[in-house]
């Protein structure tokens, strides 16, 4: 039922103009074009059953680089501790319970992680295919390519995972003018590569008493 139902006949002219005013305004207020929906420049991948598994806690594996044909220059130019934190925010964001990274590292052995060493119900396994920050310092931009899986640790090596997204092409912010360091620009930045990959995949159920 509308607000104005129940309202005195009496009242009704001003409120339709109230109304119309208020239209006005917000018409004014539109942007020129709708923009676009988060994560829209995203390839969901091949992968199945993670609604169904419906994990809680979920370890943030180390990064993976493939970047064969770069220099260690350009692969160590990869935020790989910076990137792992941004998607624990944005797995938060989705419902889920990330694990604390240096309890997640502390299984590390020969710099190798091994799915479900801490008990976690699911891995989320970043893979970094290319990173570039030829325009970071001019245009605060950096071209990626980063694919994203949520891996069920008790599956064979190899299997199919949960679910997996890449994203390949240009990340930046606009209108940056509130960023007190580099540090807490990069981190922004971050940010939104993980909230455009994970956009995409299905949040977390919660059923009553659930955290």
């Amino acid at each position: 039922m509308s607000m104005f139902a129940s309202q005195p006949n009496t009242h009704r002219p001003a409120q339709a103009l109230a109304a119309t005013a208020l239209l006005a305004i917000a018409s004014c207020a539109l942007p020129d074009s709708i923009p676009e929906r988060r994560g829209g420049d995203v390839a969901v991948l091949a992968g199945t059953g993670l609604e169904e598994l419906n994990p809680g806690d979920v370890a943030v594996a180390p990064v993976v680089i493939h970047m064969e044909d770069a220099s260690q220059l350009h692969r160590d130019a990869v935020p790989q501790w910076e990137l792992r934190q941004a998607m624990q925010r944005s797995l938060v964001r989705r419902r889920y319970s990330p694990l604390s990274l240096d309890f997640v590292d502390s299984t590390v052995v020969n710099a190798s992680y091994s799915a479900g060493d801490v008990g976690e119900q699911a891995v989320c396994e970043i893979i970094v295919r290319d990173w570039s920050e030829r325009y970071w310092s001019t245009e605060r931009r950096l071209d990626v390519d980063v694919e994203v899986r949520m891996v069920d640790p008790n599956a064979s090596a190899g299997s199919t995972p949960l679910w997996a997204a890449r994203m390949d092409g240009m990340v930046s912010l606009n209108s940056v003018t509130n960023y007190s360091s580099e540090e807490n620009l990069l981190e922004a930045v971050l940010d939104e590569i993980a909230l455009e990959l994970m956009a995409r995949m299905p949040a977390r159920h919660l059923s009553s008493g659930q955290k």
